[in-house]
């Protein structure tokens, strides 16, 4: 009987809401193509319609698994914004060490899937580039990712399995080896965010963070010298990662507050 449970909760909160999550966005994505075309150039406008027709349904989805699985709820205070700077501090660390050090290895030029990603994620122009892969994505993929995947693994699972499966499934959808690793590491980071804050808002705090910084960087330029592969870059880029990863193991182990 507890396995036949397990089975239904894993089809029809988990994978049905992901079978849901991309027929409402590819199929609007193509809906869009159709009309203005497919190109680097349109492929952001695309990006920004479809997510902002996929976050209300992904929202209806992902509230009874957020609502059943976190207690916690985000209001105003000091505590708050102290949250939030050790949120934005560790993802700015470990994603900026993380792109690099993925970078530097051959990884990047064996994966066409992704140099194909970055070529429609920086086509378009960077205001539409921070408000499609910078605020619409990340709130959209959390709701998916860390409200519905990881709020029901934890129904059937142990919070460490919940973890490690629901960034499994992020670093999967992303189709290319080179994300793959950079969104199932930093999956763990963003669900022990939510995990530790008990509510949905951490995690997309950091998402929101880590990307926006990467459009920044890419379209500005900023700091490309931390990856050009020079002894330098490592070695800063490996301070980073463990500064990182050391304040994160703090504020897992601290008392979360707001």
């Amino acid at each position: 009987m507890e396995n036949r449970l397990r089975l239904r909760t894993v089809i029809w909160e988990i994978i049905f809401p992901l079978v849901l999550y991309y027929i409402a966005f590819l199929s609007t994505m193509y809906f869009i193509f159709a009309f203005i075309g497919r190109s680097s150039a349109t492929y952001m406008v695309a990006q920004i319609i479809a997510a902002a027709v996929t976050i209300p349904l992904m929202y209806f989805a992902s509230y009874k698994p957020t609502q059943e699985a976190f207690s916690g709820k985000p209001h105003i205070s000091k505590e708050l914004g102290i949250n939030i700077i050790y949120i934005v501090v560790i993802t700015l660390l470990i994603s900026l060490a993380l792109n690099n050090i993925i970078s530097m290895t051959p990884l990047v030029q064996m994966s066409g899937g992704y140099a194909q990603a970055n070529e429609n994620f920086y086509g378009s122009t960077l205001m539409l580039e921070l408000i499609g892969s910078a605020i619409l994505s990340p709130i959209m993929e959390e709701l998916v990712f860390r409200g519905i995947v990881f709020g029901n693994l934890r129904k059937i699972t142990s919070t460490g399995t919940a973890i490690f499966l629901s960034a499994f499934l992020f670093g999967i959808v992303h189709f290319n080896i080179v994300q793959f690793i950079y969104a199932f590491l930093f999956g763990i980071v963003l669900a022990l965010f939510m995990y530790k804050s008990g509510h949905m808002y951490a995690a997309m705090v950091g998402h929101i963070a880590a990307n926006a910084f990467a459009v920044l960087r890419t379209e500005c330029n900023i700091l490309t010298w931390t990856m050009d592969g020079s002894a330098v870059a490592w070695t800063l880029s490996i301070i980073l990662l463990v500064a990182g990863s050391m304040i994160l193991g703090y504020y897992v182990k601290r008392k979360i507050i707001g």
